[in-house]
């Protein structure tokens, strides 16, 4: 798996190391423990039981992490990817290593579960 950074490989391995998550779950983890600031944000919302959307709700996290929380929550929830397409198709918005992390989420979590 190609990790954004070594912090990265480490958080993810660190959170999800002994527990038995669901794939989208691992793969909405993969992106919240993508970058330092999302992972500060979400790191207390998540148990044993997975992750506690509600936690931060009133806590703004800025521009730059904002698409990864939303396809975190998608995959988390089984739901559409909640990211528009314009702002994927949009290097300023959506730069080629977050593109790069949410394909990699996508590709651990396998649509027919």
């Amino acid at each position: 798996m190609h990790y954004a950074s070594p912090r990265h490989e480490q958080r993810y391995r660190n959170i999800t190391r002994g527990r038995n998550y669901p794939a989208s779950t691992l793969a909405a983890l993969f992106l919240l423990t993508a970058k330092r600031k999302l992972w500060q944000r979400w790191r207390l919302a998540i148990s044993n039981h997975g992750i506690d959307w509600t936690a931060c709700k009133n806590i703004d996290p800025g521009w730059d992490v904002t698409a990864l929380e939303q396809a975190a929550l998608s995959l988390d929830k089984r739901t559409a990817l909640q990211v528009p397409l314009c702002k994927l198709a949009d290097p300023v918005e959506f730069p080629n290593e977050m593109l790069r992390l949410v394909i990699i989420a996508l590709w651990m979590y396998p649509s027919n579960k």
